[in-house]
């Protein structure tokens, strides 16, 4: 069965991509599913138009991406965190933290992607100080960004 894919399946392939699979699959699984559709002369045809469309979307999308990175690079993000008497530090910055103030302090249209980006942090941050921080934004965009914590003034 000559199918066209909806949208990238682990080891069989990309999105838009024309496949040729086993019946059973393709009926019982990709097709219920709405991960593929058909492969016919006419839906080729209509595949080009809808490939060529998506593709300048992923495009711009990625120039997007590149700029957001550009502008992250400059920013600094601030958190305070408490502290004792003696310096020691009660609370730590985590992924979550991080992601949840480059979605409400980057002004941008692409939020939808910022949802997604992958904080690069193997455990959360219980230091003052600056703080250097590599973040993956998709479509193979990552950036660096500089996070500064600070004493939380009581």
């Amino acid at each position: 069965m000559k199918i066209i894919l909806l949208q990238d399946i682990k080891d069989l392939g990309k999105k838009f991509d024309v496949k040729i699979v086993k019946d059973g699959y393709g009926h019982n699984f990709l097709l219920p599913q709405n991960l593929a559709k058909i492969a016919t002369a006419k839906t080729i045809k209509e595949l080009e138009t809808r490939k060529i469309a998506w593709q300048k979307e992923e495009n711009e999308i990625k120039n997007k991406l590149e700029t957001l990175s550009k502008e992250l690079q400059t920013k600094e993000f601030h958190f305070m965190l408490k502290t004792g008497e003696k310096g020691e530090v009660f609370g730590s910055v985590a992924k979550s933290d991080i992601k949840t103030r480059i979605y409400t302090d980057v002004k941008t249209d692409l939020h939808g992607y910022l949802q997604n980006i992958e904080i690069n942090l193997d455990k959360p941050i219980k230091t003052l100080g600056s703080h250097q921080v590599e973040i993956n934004l998709g479509k193979g965009v990552k950036t660096s960004i500089k996070l500064i914590i600070e004493p939380l003034q009581s």
